[in-house]
């Protein structure tokens, strides 16, 4: 048996001592994000899937690809009422360059004009942080 006060001969491993300090915590301040950050991130993430959706459309429509196949329908079902609003901006909506390909101009003009609306949105969100960081 070994005496628990002599020195052991096994080295043993020092844990280096780390100072860990949370740079986030401040306190009285939560650091979780709020309500109107919340709402930003659900725009941003609802009009980014509607742009790749009217993107995807575009792209399938120039491709000439076969609207019998189940996922081109459905993407150009579920696209075709957002396009549907900004058909007639321009006097030219689509025009075919060769083949079963089409240029829709409605898309183009509708992915821009989500793009902005988002943007827009977005801006009057953070006007709201503003107020709330200067009161």
């Amino acid at each position: 048996m070994t005496d628990l006060n002599e020195p052991n001969d096994r080295p043993r491993e020092v844990e280096p001592q780390i100072n860990q300090v949370n740079v986030n915590a401040v306190e009285g301040i939560s650091t979780s994000p709020g309500r109107l950050s919340v709402a930003r991130r659900v725009v941003a993430l609802l009009f980014g899937v509607l742009i790749v959706l009217i993107a995807a459309r575009f792209l399938l429509l120039a491709l000439g690809a076969n609207a019998g196949n189940a996922l081109v329908d459905f993407i150009y079902n579920v696209s075709e009422p957002f396009v549907e609003v900004f058909r007639g901006v321009f006097s030219l909506d689509h025009f075919s360059p060769v083949g079963s390909s089409v240029i829709d101009v409605a898309a183009l003009v509708a992915i821009v004009g989500y793009a902005l609306l988002a943007v827009l949105i977005i801006a009057i969100l953070r006007l709201g942080d503003r107020e709330r960081a200067g009161a």
